[in-house]
């Protein structure tokens, strides 16, 4: 006979728990991931040099990408865990020298970090929260951290930096240590499994090659996912192209410090972090491609607005492309979601490709919008950038054919309560029989 299984059984973990961890570890991601946009140009490199830095991180989190998305599948929190670990490694360098090639190796091994961190995160809010409702308001909110630090980054660099130059960086060291903590004690808290226990019972990451490629292969041929992920592409291009040219023309054209500029950013802040927390229910409501194609388009109006001689008008112009980006970057996930768990087994891949397709337009945006801006000037750079959203913006009518988001789910419920109500008649009835 064997001996009882004396482990506890462990309480049940509020689902705002886990969206509290994730929405914290992609917000310390972002801020570390914008927080050199103010430091970078005080190392005094050449503008290649800079650009350079700037897009290591870019290009590594795509590198990275498909081996991510290759083990993605057989585990809980643990990639998270393991990103937000790698982070603080990247962290502890940029606080201990001022190299540029050091740095040029800390922003690569945070690209890394970044790939585990997201893919990781969002493919937890979509096992948590099943209903469609519920995930669409869960990633909108989690998206909510994602604009915050991006927006936070830049001010926070610029004044801490100025202040003491390793102070950004050892403040997102203790951040980061907070956010790995959390995460540990919710792996635990929620699934009660040791480090590198696998989803379904440690997997290990032991995938079948042909099934991944067959699935990644599936998830690219599919429309609806593609021209999402192109909207992403071209949300985060734009908003890229953006950060690398506006710090020099607001210098040169009516004066702005790196300061000034830095805190310029959080204009774009309060509208991005409405306009995703919107999102959600909007997405529920109206349709999610809906939202993704009105942000696209007032992302793309906005970015575009002249003249761009006027002090007013760049105000203008950076509240409306904020809340563009906001309906994107609040939509889009959910949107994404929604197309896997309806035909691809609501794999984790897609939020790997999701990343790569993001940090593309970062490494696109920057590269394109200083070419143009050289040779035109800001104002046409923002006109070509701003229509090319708005010109690109219909392709979303592909998704028109989607089902509505909820739909089917009613009668999803009802069918489980007559199942339940089934098994507990039959139940009674064996009861009375005994």
């Amino acid at each position: 006979m064997s001996p009882p299984n004396t482990s506890p059984t462990l309480p049940p973990v509020p689902n705002k728990h886990s969206l509290l961890v994730v929405w914290f570890a992609l917000f310390c991601d972002y801020t570390l991931m914008t927080i050199p946009i103010a430091i970078f140009p005080q190392l005094g490199k050449s503008s290649i040099m800079t650009g350079a830095l700037f897009s290591t991180k870019a290009i590594l989190q795509i590198i990275s990408s498909p081996f991510v998305a290759r083990y993605i599948d057989n585990y809980n929190l643990e990639p998270m865990i393991l990103g937000l670990m790698i982070e603080s490694i990247s962290t502890i360098i940029f606080s201990l020298t001022s190299n540029y090639y050091f740095w040029c190796i800390a922003r690569a091994i945070s690209g890394i970090a970044s790939s585990l961190i997201i893919s990781s995160g969002f493919l937890h809010i979509q096992r948590v929260y099943t209903t469609p409702t519920e995930m669409g308001h869960a990633m909108s909110t989690v998206a909510t951290g994602i604009i915050l630090g991006v927006t936070a980054g830049p001010p926070l660099g610029g004044v801490m930096y100025g202040s003491w130059e390793p102070l950004p960086f050892v403040f997102m060291v203790g951040l980061l240590a907070v956010a790995t903590g959390a995460a540990n004690r919710l792996q635990y808290r929620k699934y009660g499994k040791g480090w590198g226990q696998g989803f379904e019972g440690g997997g290990g990451g032991n995938n079948d090659k042909e099934e991944f490629r067959e699935k990644a292969l599936a998830l690219l041929s599919d429309a609806n996912i593609t021209v999402t992920l192109f909207s992403l592409f071209c949300a985060n291009a734009s908003i890229s192209c953006l950060e690398s040219t506006f710090g020099r023309y607001m210098n040169t054209q009516f004066g702005f410090t790196v300061e000034q500029t830095g805190l310029l950013y959080i204009l774009g802040a309060l509208p991005s972090v409405i306009g995703s927390k919107l999102a959600g229910g909007l997405g529920n409501t109206y349709g999610r491609w809906r939202v993704v194609l009105l942000g696209m388009i007032t992302q793309g109006i906005f970015f575009a607005l002249g003249p761009k001689s006027s002090f007013t008008v760049e105000v203008i112009s950076l509240l409306g492309l904020g809340f563009g980006m906001g309906l994107v970057d609040g939509c889009a996930p959910a949107l994404l979601a929604q197309v896997t768990d309806l035909r691809h087994g609501g794999t984790g891949i897609v939020y790997t490709v999701n990343t790569m397709s993001i940090q593309l337009g970062f490494v696109v945006g920057p590269v394109a919008g200083s070419g143009i801006m050289q040779v035109k000037g800001f104002g046409f750079m923002s006109g070509v950038m701003g229509g090319f959203m708005v010109a690109a913006s219909p392709m979303l009518l592909v998704n028109r054919n989607l089902p509505e988001v909820g739909e089917g789910e009613e009668e999803e419920e009802e069918a489980e309560v007559l199942v339940e109500m089934k098994g507990k008649v039959e139940g009674g009835r064996e009861g009375g029989m005994v």
